[in-house]
């Protein structure tokens, strides 16, 4: 029934949680005035209505012994509250007696943290008017700071502007640098497209160096064609005779040598090569010299040019003569080798294109000599004439023999000798037994006359010409003797004035001049070298380079002479590959057998249907003669002959009007 202020139960609370949980669970203990209060010790809670009825209903001896257990359970509740209570006292006055002291010493605490406190005020007063001192100070630099500030500002606003502009110029750069991409973009564009334009424009190119070269080639071709269009065919009559003159043209390709004087030409291998040695230039010294010793060839069959390092020589040679020995050699003598006239031999092989000088035999040999004339008949070599070191004519003869390699100088026995000259030429007829000259200069001037040696007898003799048209006197023209004609061609007149191309022809037999061809296409060519080697002749062909104006040897012209005789044989030919024939024929396709012989024969062309009959006629080697058949047919077939023996046959053909025709006989022999 105790009664406990607010104060004393908080700190009875604080002090133990449970004490506020059992109050009211066990004394129902409520709040009234800050106290807290319990009920009696022996009373009842209050029960329910319902139940109290229930109770009364019950018996009186249960109820009462229920409130007892009731009235103990409160009991022993009670003694254990005031337990509690009394324990709790104790420890609530412990607490205010540690309370009391803490206050004491906090007190104590107190009073010296008051004095300190004091002190502490004391200097922090003065730390304030330090404060203050530097407040003050703080404020005049805050002035400044404010003054520094506006101009600060005032910067930033000029910086600001400066800044705005800048972006502009930014803004602008940045439109510039787009720009720049954009012309970069365009430019890699550009040069992309440039590029496949490049590549475009290098295929372009490519194709038109290919459609060049492709026209080059159409036009050299449309010039060969154009050249060999230009070929002639001409009917000529000479001597009361017909000749035919066959000129066709080609165009030279390969390493095209240069125009020269003075050097020589020679045809080989039966007309299918053409040999330049030698020669002289007036453009350079360089020129001079490289075409001194130089050695070009064209291929006849491929007119192709080419020029072979090994063939070329130590010295520069000009004036000297080449003579064609053998099918594939080329003897080349005298001359002038670099400054002094020469008379030295050298051989050049043209299937190995090398040089080959000869160990000559004998202290007997020509003096040196250039601008004479050679000719080979078969192993020798004959030398006539030419203008010595000194410059003097020379007419004297020498012999050079391939096979004992000496010289000879011919002792000449009788006649009438050619004077001194240069220039002249010297052939050779086709039995090897006379030797002719043509022309020259003699110093004063040139010549047109004609001698002739008979080589066996050793004798000169000078052939007098009063029929036809004398050609007009040359030096170093080119000649050749085709059967019973001396064919001359090229040259040049007095002083080299005049080149000239026309080819004339001399019947030896009946000395009588005709002119086979003119050489008119010299007028158009001006630009044409007076002392060079041009022509020279192979057989019945006549070769002659034609130079072009920038002198280059760039074209080949071949003339081809076709004699009566010739003329005469062409026709026969073609008789026989036309089955033309005059005569009777009995052909050579028998077939001999053991015992038997079958053979046909040919009519003449002319009148074949006026044949009645044909007589086969056969003669035994003892005299006997019979005919073996007669009729219409053109082919028969003997038998019941005697083996391995011979016989003689022919044919007769009988005209409707008597008249017959008799064939060759021919010997047939039957088999063993």
């Amino acid at each position: 029934n105790k009664s406990l202020s607010y104060k004393e139960f908080i700190l009875l609370k604080d002090s133990d949680p449970s004490v506020h949980s059992l109050f009211p669970f066990v004394f129902g203990a409520s709040f009234e005035g800050g106290e807290v209060r319990g009920q009696k010790s022996g009373s009842m809670p209050p029960k329910a209505n319902g139940k109290d009825k229930k109770k009364q209903e019950e018996p009186l001896e249960v109820k009462l012994q229920e409130e007892v257990k009731l009235l103990e359970r409160a009991r022993n509740d009670m003694q254990v509250e005031e337990s509690f209570v009394h324990d709790k006292y104790k420890q609530i006055k412990a607490e205010n007696e540690r309370l009391q002291a803490e206050i004491n010493k906090y007190r104590s605490r107190l009073g010296n943290a008051t004095e300190d406190y004091a002190d502490i005020l004391e200097h922090r007063q003065e730390q304030i008017k330090a404060e203050e001192v530097k407040l003050r100070s703080m404020q005049a630099q805050v002035e400044k700071l404010d003054s520094e500030l506006k101009q600060a500002t005032e910067e930033v606003k000029n910086l600001k502007e400066s800044n705005a502009a800048q972006a502009a110029k930014l803004e602008d750069a940045s439109a510039l640098l787009q720009d720049k991409e954009n012309l970069e973009d365009a430019v890699r564009k550009q040069h992309d497209l440039i590029e496949k334009q490049s590549e475009e424009l290098k295929y372009l190119r490519n194709k038109l160096e290919e459609q060049d070269k492709e026209l080059n080639t159409a036009r050299g071709q449309l010039e060969e064609l154009t050249l060999k269009s230009s070929a002639t065919t001409e009917l000529k009559i000479l001597f009361e005779e017909p000749w035919i003159l066959q000129t066709s043209h080609a165009r030279l390709r390969g390493d095209v040598p240069l125009d020269r004087e003075a050097g020589s030409l020679c045809v080989l291998a039966g007309g299918k090569l053409l040999v330049i040695y030698g020669g002289m230039s007036r453009i350079s010294n360089q020129t001079q010299d490289g075409l001194g010793r130089e050695v070009a060839v064209l291929n006849v069959e491929t007119m192709q040019w080419e020029r072979p390092s090994t063939a070329r020589t130590p010295m520069t040679s000009h004036s000297h003569t080449g003579t064609v020995v053998g099918r594939t050699k080329i003897l080349v003598f005298g001359g002038v080798k670099g400054e002094l006239a020469a008379s030295d031999i050298s051989i050049l092989n043209t299937d190995n294109m090398k040089w080959l000088v000869p160990q000559v035999k004998g202290l007997e040999k020509p003096p040196p000599r250039h601008g004479h004339a050679t000719c080979a008949v078969r192993e020798k070599v004959f030398v006539f004439g030419g203008m010595s070191m000194e410059g003097a004519l020379l007419n004297d003869l020498w012999v050079y023999d391939q096979d004992s390699l000496t010289w000879t100088n011919v002792t000449i026995c009788g006649g009438h000798p050619p004077s001194p000259r240069r220039g002249a030429t010297l052939s050779v007829t086709e039995d090897g037994r006379r030797l002719y000259m043509f022309g020259g200069n003699d110093g004063s001037r040139p010549l047109n006359d004609v001698y002739f040696m008979e080589i066996e007898r050793l004798t000169w003799g000078y052939l007098p010409v009063h029929v036809g048209s004398q050609p007009e006197p040359r030096e170093d023209a080119q000649s050749t003797i085709i059967a019973k004609y001396l064919i001359i061609s090229g040259g040049c007149t007095q002083g080299g004035t005049r080149r000239l191309g026309d080819v004339q022809v001399l019947d030896l037999y009946s000395p009588r001049w005709e002119c086979l061809d003119d050489g008119s296409y010299t007028v158009t060519m001006p630009w044409l070298k007076q002392r060079a080697a041009y022509s020279c002749f192979c057989g019945n062909k006549l070769y002659t380079l034609k130079p072009s104006m920038h002198e280059k040897l760039w074209e080949l012209q071949v003339t081809e002479f076709a004699l009566p005789e010739d003329i005469e044989r062409l026709r026969n030919s073609k008789k026989r590959d036309l089955g033309v024939s005059e005569k009777l024929q009995l052909l050579d396709d028998a077939i001999c057998g053991v015992s038997s012989i079958e053979l046909q024969w040919r009519p003449p062309t002319k009148n074949t249907d006026r044949i009645e009959r044909y007589k086969l006629m056969i003669a035994t080697s003892t005299g006997v003669v019979k005919d073996v058949y007669q009729g219409k047919e053109q082919r028969f077939k003997i038998t019941g002959l005697k083996p391995n023996t011979e016989y003689i046959l022919c044919v007769k053909a009988i005209y409707d009007d008597g008249s017959f025709l008799w064939s060759e006989s021919k010997p047939y022999m039957t088999k063993l």
